[in-house]
């Protein structure tokens, strides 16, 4: 299942890049876009449901990292 999510997610690259708004594929049929903003959101959403099944997320994190120095007098 995840290779239908990766062929769709190259796909969409493919169409993003070359500024077309209209993707048509054999799995999804064709599908028209609105604006660049929204097909963007379409490919984190495949991501998000790639890694999913596959038991691999790759979410952001946040972290931080607190570093303390300090010198005494002696």
């Amino acid at each position: 299942m995840a290779e239908n999510f990766d062929k769709q997610i190259a796909t969409l690259d493919r169409a993003m890049a070359s500024g077309v708004l209209t993707v048509e594929s054999a799995d999804t049929g064709r599908i028209t876009y609105r604006t660049y903003d929204e097909m963007r959101r379409a490919r984190a959403d495949l991501i998000a449901r790639r890694d999913a099944t596959t038991g691999n997320p790759t979410g952001r994190r946040r972290t931080s990292r607190i570093v303390v120095s300090g010198r005494s007098g002696w």
